[in-house]
């Protein structure tokens, strides 16, 4: 009798651990999201180029701004990252609603995903970048999450959403301008 009124008083509790609370996603629209495609290089002189696309589709490119604000430890003031968004130029293109929405919501599982361990694989080639910048809207620090990062260091986010942001991001980049070999 003993048990089955232990079998009784656990039962609720039981029952409760056996039930799964569905992860509700989180919305995009409550995030100030970011895409960015940055080239660095060092070698032979200074390179710094690559373009940003912002939450309404425009896609702001940049070649050599004069004060960049670079993050620190993946954080960067909003303030700083808008005078980064003075220094480049809108296209007159804008990206497709749809896509654009479909990547925000890739952006958001991107941030779970990890780095691979980093590695050197080249010399003289730079950096190049991509990344997605986050924040709860309002919030005066925007939060980088790598996707990848090519040249003479590879790194790359493990998340499945991650591969997909760098290979959309890679067709917005297109390939002129940018020498191809450096991006394989």
């Amino acid at each position: 009798m003993n048990k089955v009124r232990l079998l009784l008083l656990l039962f609720p509790f039981l029952l409760a651990a056996s039930c799964t609370e569905e992860e509700v996603p989180d919305n995009p629209k409550e995030f100030t999201i970011y895409f960015q495609f940055d080239h660095v290089n060092h070698a032979w002189g200074y390179l710094h180029r690559g373009f940003i696309i912002d939450q309404q589709g425009t896609l702001y490119d940049y070649n050599q701004p004069g004060n960049w604000n670079w993050p620190e430890n993946d954080q960067i003031k909003v303030e700083d990252f808008e005078s980064n968004l003075l220094q480049a130029t809108a296209r007159d293109t804008f990206l497709n609603e749809n896509t654009l929405q479909k990547m925000e919501q890739l952006a958001l599982k991107a941030r779970q995903g990890r780095l691979s361990e980093g590695k050197s694989v080249m010399a003289d080639a730079g950096a190049e970048i991509y990344a997605i910048y986050l924040s709860k809207k309002n919030s005066p620090v925007l939060t980088r999450y790598l996707l990848q990062q090519r040249g003479d260091w590879y790194q790359k986010n493990t998340s499945p959403a991650s591969d997909i942001l760098t290979e959309w991001l890679i067709e917005v980049r297109g390939k002129s301008g940018f020498p191809e070999k450096h991006f394989n």
